[in-house]
Parts: structure tokens; sequence; C-alpha cells
């Protein structure tokens, strides 16, 4: 994969542009959060119009779909807040349309072309809000912290795994001193509510990281606690410690490791409230 390491941009200091594809095409514009250069494949939000519309078909790439505004209508289904999609490349897709518009968080494999539909590859559709939070699996260091997870995606062979992570209020490591962590995966988050604060500043709600395996991160608090869309690519989310510890400071600037050639026009952001 050909993608930067972003740690971390807020999105909302992205500038919304015409999409450049032809999904979702008219009607529709995108912030684009990373690019892999090689292959197209890319994370995105996309804002729909009041009556939005796309015709059926198929796709060359893979796609994930987190509503986090608004609802979209896929055939008979209709996807309101928090439901969540994965369409397989080449599965059909029954027509969709927005009436009152929608504000999504995507994802794809590869550039999105139109392709023929392969017979027995369906969607699948999640209704998150009504699927119960659980630990099952999750790292003892987190769990017994109270955080939990809803693995919404796991694929067997590639390990690819798409989750929601919850993360209670007024939680951190004992006088904000921790080690620190790295994974084998590559490892992308999206911040739908609440706050982080990691060694590289305060992290709010519309905040985006992209991370290749092995690059230390860490500690981490929370002051309201947060919800995070998780993606972990090419292995398993293992954590590796290290022997160091780091002190967290609440009143840190952000430190952001954004580079200035992928991102040439970001805006300036501030967040409504400090730490």
């Amino acid at each position: 994969m050909a993608r930067d390491h972003v740690e971390f941009l807020q999105s909302q200091q992205i500038p919304w542009q015409p999409c450049p594809w032809q999904y979702p095409g008219p009607g529709s514009e995108i912030k684009l959060l990373s690019l892999d250069r090689e292959n197209g494949a890319c994370s995105y939000l996309a804002r729909l119009r009041p009556g939005w519309r796309q015709p059926a078909g198929a796709l060359s790439a893979t796609e994930e779909l987190f509503v986090l505004e608004g609802s979209l209508q896929l055939g008979e289904h209709s996807l309101g807040p928090d439901f969540y999609t994965r369409v397989p490349a080449g599965a059909a897709r029954p027509s969709a349309h927005s009436d009152q518009g929608a504000l999504l968080l995507g994802f794809l494999d590869a550039t999105p072309r139109q392709a023929d539909v392969v017979a027995g590859l369906a969607a699948r559709l999640i209704d998150t809000f009504q699927t119960p939070w659980g630990h099952e699996g999750m790292d003892p260091a987190y769990a017994d912290l109270g955080m939990r997870w809803k693995i919404l995606h796991h694929d067997e062979d590639s390990l690819d795994t798409s989750m929601l992570v919850l993360t209670p209020s007024q939680l951190g490591p004992p006088g904000l001193r921790g080690p620190q962590e790295r994974h084998d995966c590559i490892e992308e988050a999206f911040l739908i509510s609440g706050d982080f604060l990691s060694p590289l500043g305060p992290m709010h709600a519309g905040g985006y990281f992209w991370r290749p395996p092995q690059v230390l991160h860490g500690p981490y608090a929370s002051r309201h606690g947060n919800v995070c869309f998780i993606r972990t690519l090419g292995d398993l989310l293992e954590n590796n410690w290290s022997t160091h510890e780091l002190t967290l400071d609440r009143e840190a600037a952000v430190r952001p490791v954004v580079p200035a050639a992928t991102y040439p026009a970001l805006q300036p952001w501030a967040p409504d409230a400090r730490y």
C-alpha cells in the first residue's frame, strides 16, 4: 500500500470537492481522508445532497459505508444514522437515493468503476445502534477498563477487520503515564464522537488517522469518552507494549503528522472546547 502516515488530522480542515468518480457521482461531494496512490484505495467522507440518486449496477471495488447523518435508501433497505454496509466488488447494487441528504464515512479498496455483476455476492447491512457492545477477544488491558467493541466485518483470509470501539469517559492511565504500543497491522480510525488525548495532542470528533504497521503510539486518555470507527488491515490487532513510558499533557498543543504534499489545502480549525 502506498499511503502516507497521517496522525492525525481533523476532517473539518479538509475542503469539500466534487466527487471525482462515477459513484457516488453527481449530487455528491467528498473529503478525501487518505489515498493509496498505487491502486486508488481511499477513505473519505461523502455528502449527498437532498434528492441524490444513483442507478442500479455494480462496482469494481469493495466499499464500506457508515451513515453519520441523514439517510440513504438502497433498494428496499433504508439506512439511517449508525447503519453500516459492506458491498463486495461485483455485487449487484440496487438503485439508491437520499431524499433528505446524508453524510457518509466511506472506504474503497480500489478506484470505483462500473463493473459486471458477479452472481452469488451480496451486501451486508448492519444497524449498529441495535447491535450490543462486547469485549470478547479484546486485549484485557482495554476490556478491563470498560472499553467495548462491535465487530462489523472480519475476513478470515486477509484478517482485515472493521469495528466500532467505545471508550468510557474520564479514562486514562494512572497519573496519565503509560507505555506505548505498536501493531503488526495497519490501523485506521475516524472519531465519530467524543475526544482522545495522545502525545500528539487532543483529537476531537471528526479526527482521522492512517497508521502503518510498527508505528509506536499512545498512551491515550479521554475526558468525555468516545466512539470510534476503526479498521485494521493485513493482520490481527494485537498490542505489543514498549518498555518505556510517556506522560500525557492535558494542555499540550496539537502536533499532528500530516504530509503537506498530500494535504496542500488544509483549513484552520479549532474545537469548541479544550481540555
